[in-house]
């Protein structure tokens, strides 16, 4: 397993770590398999969406935004709807590996969903023969 560090610089924000992850398989050595992608954090997620138009991430920034209205927590740090909506997303992905590079759609990416920074994140990446 090998183990990106990445920090976000504020508290919603989508981190695109697709570069990171291909240098994690390229240096697997793998040329065919499945890559796994996971964050150790109960505030962050993982997900696969676009990478051509920003707008896309802006858009599911907001619409993460909007599932929550104002709600009283319980939880005194403050972060319920962080720990809400990473559970929603989920903490990982899995990409197949094809001629040792990750074989993403022609407009995808893998990115990092922090939920509660700035915050310096872990990823950690698994690459399994298939």
């Amino acid at each position: 397993m090998d183990v990106i560090e990445v920090s976000s610089q504020r508290r919603r924000q989508l981190v695109d770590v697709t570069t990171f992850v291909q240098e994690a398989v390229a240096a697997s050595g793998m040329a065919e398999g499945i890559c796994h992608v996971a964050v150790p954090h109960t505030t962050a997620a993982v997900l696969l969406n676009e990478n051509a138009d920003p707008s896309v991430g802006e858009h599911i920034l907001n619409a993460l935004a909007a599932i929550l209205p104002a709600v009283s927590w319980r939880h005194s740090e403050g972060n319920s709807d962080a720990h809400f909506l990473s559970t929603l997303v989920g903490h990982s992905v899995t990409v197949p590996i094809n001629a040792g590079e990750l074989a993403l759609g022609r407009w995808q990416a893998v990115y990092l969903l922090e939920l509660d920074g700035p915050r310096r994140r872990e990823i950690w990446v698994t690459c399994l023969r298939s």
